[in-house]
């Protein structure tokens, strides 16, 4: 097991806003999937999770930090590290939040605030919606790993990074599996707290763990158990 790695402050302010930044671009990602399924009718599933694929794109290229993705890590970063998982996904939200503010004060504001509160109505209401969030968390963890995972993998199956990114977060997308951090949107929109929504965000993050380790931990068996940096 790895020991405690510390941070610098700087390194430590640098960390908080790159996923911060990250929450911003899920925010955006999310909006504009919510429009096009306002606006497309039939066909506003596939243009919303083509759309929505732009935060994952611009996390991966740009490095920031994204809790979904970070997960992929937790079996070579050990234990102790995993503190850096909690700061993520709180710098994540509020990157989310403040989106969602922008995106309220814009013409656009009213149509995704609509579209918004349904999708968040709809999951609450679902029934058996925890063990619901749970199977579709997982299958969104999955899909997140395979994508952010892909720059590294594919170029060396001489594989387009780009195509390896973006496909996965839009199959997750077009699916509706749920996504801990973007989910917050969702309940943003909602305009109003429940233990229920939070419960329910809960269960995802447990759930994108769960998928998300699924492949590093197969590479490791794969590697003999000894991870590869």
């Amino acid at each position: 097991m790895k020991s405690f790695q510390k941070m610098t402050k700087r390194d430590f302010v640098g960390f908080c806003f790159m996923a911060i930044f990250s929450g911003l671009t899920i925010g955006v990602g999310g909006a504009a999937s919510l429009l096009a399924n306002s606006i497309f009718g039939a066909w506003g599933k596939i243009v919303g999770a083509c759309l929505f694929s732009l935060g994952i794109y611009a996390i991966v290229t740009y490095g920031m930090k994204l809790f979904t993705g970070m997960v992929a890590e937790i079996p070579r970063m050990g234990f102790k590290n995993t503190w850096r998982l909690a700061v993520c996904f709180v710098c994540n939200i509020l990157g989310v939040a403040v989106t969602t503010l922008l995106v309220l004060a814009t013409p656009i504001g009213t149509t995704v605030a609509e579209q918004g509160k349904a999708v968040a109505t709809a999951k609450l209401a679902a029934e058996n919606w925890a063990w619901v969030a749970l199977c579709s968390s997982i299958l969104c963890g999955m899909l997140i790993t395979l994508s952010v995972w892909s720059s590294k993998y594919a170029i060396k199956k001489d594989l387009s990074a780009s195509v390896g990114v973006v496909f996965p977060i839009i199959v997750f997308a077009f699916c509706g599996f749920d996504h801990s951090v973007a989910n917050t949107m969702y309940f943003y929109l909602l305009g109003t707290f429940s233990w229920q929504a939070v419960g329910y965000i809960l269960i995802c993050i447990v759930g994108n763990i769960l998928g998300g380790v699924a492949l590093p931990l197969a590479l490791l068996v794969k590697e003999g158990g000894k991870p590869k940096e």
